[in-house]
């Protein structure tokens, strides 16, 4: 509640503050006594006691200063001296709120001290480019279509968001877990998806996967590396994409 100070000087009722007034010192009035009045203060009803009465005067309302200001927990005081009415709001009360807020931190490695630090994260890893972006979903063993011999199966989402359009280049695509390095499947069909000879328009998504040979699946951490080609309408530009992931 804000703090407040009314002032009142000039016509002041005698029976509203309960102080005696010389009656030869002011003029005499006729007034019309209401009791039937309701106060609706801070949504709660009260008429005002007997001997503060609200008056209908000339036309009028005239209200029991003292019976409103208490109803709103004010002080008010009259100096009989200065004919004065003050009329004071309480102190606002002060609640502290406190507001736990959780905050995740974050560290920042300034990668200029160690040149080889880089910063594996678990599956699925985004790649964010300029206008799509590509995401590694899993990396799964798989045998099927490949004769008995064990290769691994990479899966990716493309997303064209502002591109007019891009092709994945599967074609030089290289797997590297724990510093071994593994290039694309050359044994039997299905090197690599066939949604990758497709190109990928704006605003359209496509998923596909590209084969690697004799990978085992034992690994901590590992890179996805091959090339994508953009194009925003005024030429194609080769951009080479580095997924770097781990268990």
């Amino acid at each position: 509640m804000k703090k407040w100070k009314v002032a009142l000087t000039g016509f002041v009722l005698g029976a509203l503050l309960t102080t005696p007034v010389l009656a030869n010192a002011y003029k005499i009035v006729q007034a019309q006594l209401m009791h039937d009045v309701l106060f609706n203060i801070n949504g709660k009803a009260a008429g005002s006691p007997s001997n503060q009465p609200v008056l209908n005067y000339n036309g009028y309302i005239y209200v029991p200063v003292r019976f409103v200001s208490e109803s709103m927990d004010c002080d008010v005081n009259f100096d009989a001296i200065t004919k004065k009415v003050t009329i004071t709001s309480p102190e606002p009360e002060v609640v502290e709120k406190v507001v736990e807020k959780e905050i995740e931190k974050i560290v920042y490695v300034d990668k200029t001290d160690d040149p080889d630090y880089v910063v594996y994260s678990k599956l699925p890893v985004t790649v964010y480019k300029d206008g799509y972006e590509i995401t590694l979903r899993t990396v799964m063993m798989d045998d099927e279509d490949g004769g008995g011999v064990k290769r691994t199966r990479t899966y990716l989402t493309v997303e064209n968001t502002d591109v007019n359009k891009i092709t994945v280049m599967p074609y030089e695509a290289k797997l590297t877990l724990d510093g071994v390095e593994y290039d694309v499947s050359n044994t039997g069909g299905g090197r690599w998806d066939d949604a990758w000879t497709n190109a990928i328009f704006e605003e359209e998504e496509q998923e596909g996967y590209i084969l690697f040979n004799g990978v085992d699946y034992d690994y901590s951490k590992g890179t996805l590396e091959f090339q994508v080609s953009s194009n925003d309408g005024s030429g194609d530009v080769i951009d080479d994409i580095k997924i770097e992931f781990k268990r």
